[in-house]
């Protein structure tokens, strides 16, 4: 099976104004996150790369249209404007890339330019107020004087600003009625709801609000129902933008603000990657409608409707929403459920689709969460009293399962260390990639074997380490979180990088060099000279990186090549070869046991984490002494 997924856009994802048209690769990481509806804030950054990419050739495509419509004596003076607005965007990318990227990503760029070449393909003719409203754009591309108000919303320092579009056109792609202009009383009322809706979501569902905080710009108001009943609404050519009537349950609103996002966010991914083939004509039953659906709308609301079954599960573990909480999460979760089965059944989905409807499936069928649910002055608590310090420098290993139940799952915990740490502290994490390896060590560095045969297509194909993006690999959820952190600072080893946040972060990982995974001229090194600790978090010595310092220390330790593939400084990739100590972790069990045995080490509970707090710099002295006796007695 090959881990990564590609499709077509801006080279390496890069979403610069000078980015060639090329691929985008979708990680299996990413990928399998985006399924769970877990991407978080990377995957809105790789999807919205794609985005600006579709957009550029859309742009593209306006103009050559527009041209070749004006040569055939087709409408010379919309011609002649689009001309203009093509070469103001041109120069806009030269001059200032911030704002031509703020243009091109305006979310309703892609439905007005979409329906101005079918118009023009057609011989149809365009508004000229189209093109009127594009020359605005660009001449305001962040809409400080545009007719959009803005509502922001902020809670424990986490920020939702929107516009309120309730104004201007291609809106109508939303498909309900929209409503009128809002007046100031109306756009109070819809910035204290979204007020209250962000509250709930950055309390219970932070995991959500970051992500689609960083998608989102736009909501458009609608008319409710005649009855009353709320609607919403994701355009598929709008990315960035939904749409909703005015709701003063600040629950409710906040589970459309994440079952919306949630349509964008696969939209977003279906622009790179298919998921299913071409229409069959099929229809399949969903759930949730009196009517049978195609594959493709199938999809969409199976996966828009596993947020609402993940939104219903932590609200029934915060013990917030009582038996509405209760009722909703039994409905959903097994009507999403059902809707996976019949896509997996129904012979439409490509490859690509099986993987995300399988991992889709494996989400909603998560257990639901059980036993106390933990916060973050909790865990602080439970950290402080282990003996963690402010000011401390930590390497951290965890496991998330090990911890139990929390509210907001890993951020909460990387935020608790934090707390702890304080300004002057810094918090390290392992985030390897041995998986980027020659294919005939994967059965070792990835779990799984590949055919000989395949080896020198892999070869031409594996991706560089790059150390913004690479996702770490085997290490659990924590390193990635932390490494997804805009302020995290990564050491550039291209198998063995660690990642730091806080104080001591450039320092930490500064001047690693790319020949030496874990010795003396790693992050480790450091770590023992900055008198830094080990926190082993629901996990073992079988684990402790640090260990692994002392091997570069003990005589006669055996050498090895190891193969990775690297940049070449030039925007293209090359192999690096290089030799290093042989490590190897399998006796550091054992060690560690005995290191415990003669050394005070604190113990305690974090969450529901068997938990331990150690001092580097010794405990890689005793590991020392220890391997090397080890070693001589073999």
């Amino acid at each position: 099976m090959n881990d990564d997924l590609a499709g077509v856009g801006a080279v390496g994802g890069d979403d610069s104004a000078g980015s060639a048209i090329g691929r985008h690769v979708v990680d299996a990481t990413t990928f399998a996150a985006l399924a769970r509806a877990r991407g978080g804030t990377a995957a809105v950054a790789r999807l919205r790369a794609g985005q600006l990419s579709k957009r550029m050739l859309l742009v593209r495509a306006l103009h050559r249209t527009a041209v070749r419509n004006r040569a055939v004596g087709g409408a010379g003076t919309v011609a002649a404007g689009i001309d203009a607005l093509y070469r103001r965007l041109l120069d806009l990318s030269r001059r200032d890339p911030e704002a031509w990227r703020a243009v091109l990503l305006h979310p309703y760029l892609d439905e007005g330019f979409t329906r101005a070449v079918v118009a023009l393909e057609r011989g149809e003719r365009l508004d000229p107020e189209w093109v009127r409203w594009w020359d605005r754009l660009v001449a305001d591309p962040y809409g400080h004087d545009g007719p959009w108000p803005r509502v922001r919303a902020e809670c424990d320092g986490r920020v939702l600003e929107l516009r309120i579009a309730d104004s201007g056109p291609f809106r109508d792609a939303h498909g309900y009625p929209l409503a009128e202009p809002l007046d100031g009383p109306a756009l109070r009322h819809w910035e204290k709801a979204l007020s209250a809706a962000w509250e709930v979501l950055v309390r219970r569902h932070p995991w959500h609000a970051a992500a689609l905080a960083d998608c989102l710009t736009v909501l458009v108001p609608l008319r409710p129902e005649s009855g009353g009943t709320a609607v919403s609404s994701a355009a598929r050519r709008a990315y960035g933008a939904v749409a909703a009537s005015f709701q003063d349950d600040p629950v409710l609103l906040a589970l459309t603000l994440v079952h919306e996002f949630l349509h964008v966010q696969l939209g977003a991914l279906l622009d790179l990657l298919p998921l299913h083939g071409p229409s069959t004509g099929a229809r399949h039953h969903a759930p949730w409608r009196p009517d049978p659906r195609p594959a493709g709308a199938l999809l969409q609301g199976t996966y828009a409707h596993l947020g609402v079954t993940d939104f219903w599960r932590a609200e029934l573990a915060a013990g917030t929403d009582g038996e509405r909480a209760r009722t909703e999460y039994d409905t959903w979760r097994h009507h999403t459920d059902t809707a996976a089965g019949t896509l997996l059944d129904s012979g439409e989905l490509l490859p690509a689709g099986v993987r995300f409807v399988t991992e889709l499936r494996t989400a909603v069928r998560r257990p639901e969460v059980r036993g106390p649910l933990r916060g973050r002055e909790a865990l602080a608590g439970d950290l402080r009293a282990l003996g963690l310090r402010p000011g401390d420098t930590v390497l951290v290993h965890s496991s998330l399962r090990a911890v139990g139940p929390v509210v907001g799952g890993a951020d909460t915990v990387v935020d608790a260390l934090r707390d702890v740490l304080g300004p002057s502290g810094t918090l390290v994490v392992y985030t390897q990639t041995p998986d980027n390896s020659d294919p005939s060590r994967w059965h070792l560095t990835r779990g799984y074997a590949v055919p000989e045969e395949r080896w020198p297509e892999l070869r031409d194909s594996q991706p560089p380490f790059d150390l913004r993006t690479t996702p770490s690999h085997g290490v659990g959820v924590l390193p990635e979180t932390v490494r997804a952190r805009p302020d995290a600072r990564r050491s550039a080893h291209p198998q063995s990088s660690f990642t730091a946040l806080g104080a001591r972060a450039a320092e930490v990982t500064g001047g690693h060099a790319p020949d030496c995974h874990l010795g003396e001229r790693s992050p480790l090194a450091r770590l023992e000279q900055l008198g830094a600790r080990v926190l082993l978090l629901g996990v073992g010595h079988e684990v402790c990186t640090a260990f692994h310092l002392a091997e570069y220390r003990v005589p006669g330790r055996p050498w090895r090549t190891y193969d990775c593939v690297v940049g070449d400084g030039r925007g293209g990739r090359e192999w690096y070869h290089y030799r290093d100590v042989t490590l190897d972790a399998s006796p550091f069990g054992e060690l560690g046991r005995e290191y415990e045995r003669v050394t005070a080490v604190a113990r305690g509970r974090v969450g529901a984490a068997d938990s331990r707090l150690l001092e580097l710099a010794p405990a890689v002295a005793y590991a020392t002494r220890w391997l090397t006796t080890a070693e001589t007695a073999k």
